[in-house]
């Protein structure tokens, strides 16, 4: 299907898995770098149970019937981690020196390639550029981009994390639109994750490129009622033959 490139005044990109890679490499050296930083502050770790509830709580914005979608707190959740592993209540200072480890491992962790820089450097010269992204961590996201040069190529910039639902919810599309001042038929989504992106997205009533380059880490089934993409595409600089 090719989509109706005039009518499309704006594109907003997921993060993690379609800007960049983010999958089980990354996500390891930050699991990783969690459970030193646990190590050193409270003793010996059982590095499978991190992994059972770091998996959790990576899970719980869709858990429910129906899933409510909010975000993970981060404060929370690593407090209830130190909790759930050692037993113990983190005092403030624990608290930021784990919040900071993972911000730092998390930004060191994120390359963009010079293929997809340029890539947003040519789209940006004829349309406006967001990034709609699921994570608690909103200034982790925010100082990535900063890192790997995508911010500079950014209109608006859109965290889970910031606003406390996560996508497929409609508040993070209707916030990333109003940021944008457009309405969801101009604005083309492109993102990895069935659920969070493709059917948050059709159901905003964006038109939709499902990018298949890196597998997410999390994987919903598809379900028969679900809407399909406009377009899938093997690589994120394909997009340009689609426009």
């Amino acid at each position: 299907m090719k989509l109706n490139a005039g009518a499309i005044q704006a594109i907003v990109f997921d993060y993690g898995n379609t800007l960049v890679e983010f999958g089980k490499r990354q996500i390891g050296v930050c699991d990783m770098a969690i459970a030193d930083v646990l190590e050193r502050l409270f003793g010996p770790l059982d590095r499978e149970a991190l992994r059972t509830v770091r998996d959790r709580d990576r899970m719980a914005p869709y858990m429910g019937d129906p899933p409510s979608y909010r975000e993970n707190d981060l404060r929370v959740i690593t407090s209830n981690l130190v909790r759930t592993l050692y037993g113990r209540e983190v005092s403030e200072a624990e608290l930021a020196e784990i919040v900071r480890v993972r911000l730092e491992t998390f930004v060191e962790a994120t390359e963009a390639t010079v293929e997809v820089l340029a890539l947003l450097e040519r789209l940006h010269a004829r349309r406006r550029l967001g990034v709609l992204s699921n994570y608690p961590d909103g200034d982790a996201i925010r100082r990535s981009l900063r890192k790997t040069g995508l911010a500079r190529h950014l209109d608006a910039v859109v965290m889970s994390g910031d606003i406390g639902f996560s996508k497929p919810h409609p508040l993070p599309f209707a916030t990333i639109l109003r940021e944008l001042d457009l309405p969801p038929e101009q604005v083309l989504f492109v993102g990895d994750n069935w659920l969070a992106d493709i059917q948050g997205a059709k159901r905003a009533g964006m038109p939709v490129v499902h990018t298949v380059q890196w597998t997410p880490y999390e994987v919903f089934e598809r379900n028969p009622s679900d809407l399909e993409p406009d377009a899938v595409i093997g690589k994120l600089e394909e997009l340009e033959s689609w426009l």
